[in-house]
């Protein structure tokens, strides 16, 4: 049982914590009291994870994505060329840290190719205009046969949400004769602070 005495500017002393075992920093520390701990008010809680189904998406301006579907999918059927569909990222907060992507579905190929490229962007609000960038671009996914998609892409450097923007999944589909695609989520992880 912790009891505290009065709180310091964003600070809490507490006079004392019953615990068997604490980690400090990196240091482990097992006694049976701890006294005089300083707690900050900021708590990083890391690798956090969002999932973003494809079905919260819409079709970019290059058509060829179906997801009139009943499975929250969205497919590409074969013979489509640079198909585009956007994945709004949700649920983050300024100062978030964006760690790594991952991209779940499937690739169905009868010996002809059919690719996948996702980049996590970021808009910014700007009087002129909003501006548009490329935050991590995945590996190009290149197959010539069945594959299950499962690509994890890390941010480089990690990124920092800032105030104005927003961020969103630019996915891009090219199929070739008898080849499709099926994407079912796209995850997120992140470091909050």
């Amino acid at each position: 049982m912790a009891t505290t005495s009065q709180p310091g500017a964003g600070a809490t002393p507490f006079q004392s914590i019953a615990a068997k075992e604490a980690t400090i920093g990196n240091e482990t520390v097992t006694t049976s009291t701890i006294q005089n701990l300083t707690v900050s008010n900021s708590l990083t809680r890391n690798n956090i994870t969002f999932q973003y189904p494809f079905r919260t998406g819409t079709e970019g301006a290059t058509g060829g994505f179906d997801d009139a579907n009943d499975t929250g999918t969205a497919t590409v059927p074969a013979s489509q060329t640079g198909s585009t569909f956007c994945v709004p990222i949700t649920g983050l907060k300024q100062g978030d840290i964006l760690q790594s992507f991952f991209l779940s579905g499937q690739l169905e190929s009868a010996g002809n190719t059919a690719t996948i490229d996702v980049s996590l962007r970021a808009t910014t609000a700007a009087a002129a205009d909003l501006t548009d960038a490329s935050v991590q671009a995945m590996t190009q996914v290149s197959k010539t046969a069945d594959y299950l998609v499962a690509e994890t892409t890390n941010v480089a450097g990690g990124h920092t949400v800032i105030a104005g923007e927003s961020l969103y999944f630019l996915v891009t589909v090219t199929t070739a004769a008898n080849t499709d695609v099926d994407l079912q989520y796209i995850s997120l992880t992140v470091n909050q602070v």
